[in-house]
């Protein structure tokens, strides 16, 4: 039996992220069957399955870069990339009402994807230049703020062929974060990195945590699943297989799947 129970949210404060009954098809393959989960502010939470489990698919739901065929995606209350008609039916929104929703979320991916021709603090600054209008001077002034978060300070001018994978990494998160955004998405953010540039990665997702940010993260990092998140939860085959507290989930799962996807990886 899957466990697929949400957290308690707090009385008259919308979660941050609440999912109802969510489905995705890639044409007859059903990847997401009905996930349903909420995220309260403040809060970390991690996701864990094998590979083709459907973490990713949801992560890119959340913030529309894939669209759901039915259910809802809340983002603080406001639906995500559609409008509820009065009939109960939905549509899709605007473009212009998804990008706005769009740049309050950060999304970190599992390849850095920052643009070659530009060095870490344009990487930075172009986001915050072109979508939200903010001068140029600024957006300078706030991109040296986040090197400095990353411990990049010094790399500033340096264009990411001239970059580790992790210092990439930590620019993608930099930029990310140059939007001000109330959510971080990490998908798999350590996977294509070198063993020993993993560190450095979860050292700043870790302060962020610290810091208050409400992060969903896919990793198969147990030890920062386990130090970091408020809850993880277990997903194979398209469901909430389990979830709980760290101690719980990992330490002492319910569900035999769960047992047998942490006995391969831990």
């Amino acid at each position: 039996m899957a466990i697929n129970e949400n957290p308690p949210t707090q009385t008259g404060v919308a979660p941050m992220v609440e999912a109802r009954d969510v489905h995705k098809y890639f044409h007859r393959n059903e990847v997401l069957r009905g996930i349903s989960m909420q995220v309260r502010k403040g809060e970390v939470v991690v996701l864990i399955g094998p590979s083709g489990s459907g973490k990713t698919t949801f992560l890119r739901c959340i913030n529309h870069l894939e669209k759901i065929n039915s259910g809802r995606i809340f983002i603080e209350g406001r639906l995500i990339g559609y409008r509820e008609q009065p009939n109960g039916t939905i549509i899709e929104d605007s473009e212009r009402n998804i990008a706005r929703v769009r740049a309050e979320i950060g999304m970190v991916f599992q390849r850095f994807n920052l643009f070659p021709h530009m060095t870490a603090l344009e990487n930075i600054i172009e986001a915050p230049i072109q979508v939200k209008g903010m001068s140029r001077d600024q957006a300078i002034t706030h991109a040296r703020a986040l090197l400095a978060k990353v411990g990049l300070e010094n790399k500033e001018n340096a264009y990411p062929g001239r970059l580790s994978g992790g210092q990439q990494q930590r620019v993608a998160i930099a930029r990310a974060l140059a939007m001000d955004p109330k959510l971080m998405l990490f998908d798999e953010a350590t996977s294509a990195l070198d063993p020993e540039l993993v560190g450095e990665v979860l050292k700043v997702m870790r302060q962020l945590a610290e810091e208050g940010m409400t992060m969903i993260v896919v990793t198969h990092e147990m030890g920062f699943a386990r130090e970091v998140s408020d809850r993880v939860i277990f997903m194979d085959g398209g469901v909430i297989v389990e979830q709980g507290a760290p101690e719980q989930v990992i330490s002492n799962p319910q569900q035999e799947r769960t047992q047998a996807f942490l006995r391969k990886v831990l």
